[in-house]
């Protein structure tokens, strides 16, 4: 009987010893469980999966650079780095003194479609890569860049604009929800220039054929005979009399004359 208490005692021993081991894998170590069930520990699944160096990295950060991640945001790499479409559009610099169709402050000049996948290929290739800029200048001050296209990743409802800037002074600008970030783009300044010069000789022309129907519709071509008819001389207009004026007693026609002898009635 003895026997049996003592081995009943060690088995009871050997299952609280080994319980707290199981046990963990229903929460995090190392917080503050307690009975109510809560914990202050603030450690999720995401952050967790973030520490683990094993982890394989998402489409978007084999493509974008982590140095431009880290200054564009990362919804912002991850638009980018799959996006549903690539828009192009050309763009300039808009005067002041003229009504135009405008794209992020710029003038909007043309249209040069969509990028195909060789096209999003070469681009994420050449604008993604931190190698490709000078990462040490955060703001262009040396020189004024010249903006003439648009590439417009769109995913869903969201979307990052890409401005390109080439010639004398070369940069990349990302433009997304309000923070504008920009690159200088001196290591890949030839790349820059061929792919604006390429693209901006194909860009179709704003709206052409709808102006021209909205023009036909509200205005009309005279005709040969309407443009050398004679004018028919306009009357002069009607004097204008400025202030009140009194107006003048009718007198009936049948009186007759008055006589310059007898004086006039009192006023």
């Amino acid at each position: 009987m003895k026997k049996n208490l003592t081995f009943l005692f060690y088995c009871t021993i050997c299952v609280f010893l080994t319980f707290p081991a199981v046990a963990q894998m229903f929460y995090n170590a190392g917080s503050s469980f307690d009975s109510t069930g809560s914990t202050s520990s603030s450690a999720t699944s995401f952050s967790v999966s973030e520490s683990d160096p094993n982890q394989e990295e998402a489409p978007f950060e084999k493509i974008v650079s982590k140095e431009i991640r880290e200054r564009i945001r990362a919804d912002a790499a991850y638009i980018i780095g799959e996006p549903d479409e690539a828009l192009c559009y050309g763009i300039a610099r808009k005067s002041p003194k003229k009504r135009s169709a405008t794209i992020d402050g710029y003038a909007h000049t043309g249209n040069c479609g969509a990028l195909n996948s060789v096209g999003m290929t070469e681009v994420q290739k050449q604008l993604f890569n931190s190698a490709s800029y000078d990462m040490n200048v955060t703001k262009i001050a040396s020189c004024v860049t010249t903006p003439r296209l648009v590439l417009r990743f769109r995913k869903g409802f969201d979307f990052v604009d890409v401005i390109l800037s080439g010639g004398h002074c070369p940069a990349v600008v990302f433009m997304y929800g309000g923070d504008t970030k920009e690159f200088s783009a001196k290591p890949i300044k030839e790349w820059l220039d061929t792919f604006i010069e390429a693209v901006s000789n194909d860009l179709e022309p704003v709206e052409t054929e709808e102006a021209q129907k909205q023009a036909a519709s509200i205005f009309r071509k005279r005709t040969p005979e309407e443009e050398t008819a004679q004018k028919e001389p306009e009357k002069p207009a009607a004097p204008t009399f400025w202030g009140r004026r009194a107006p003048k007693p009718e007198q009936p026609e049948d009186l007759p004359p008055l006589d310059p002898n007898v004086p006039p009635p009192p006023k």
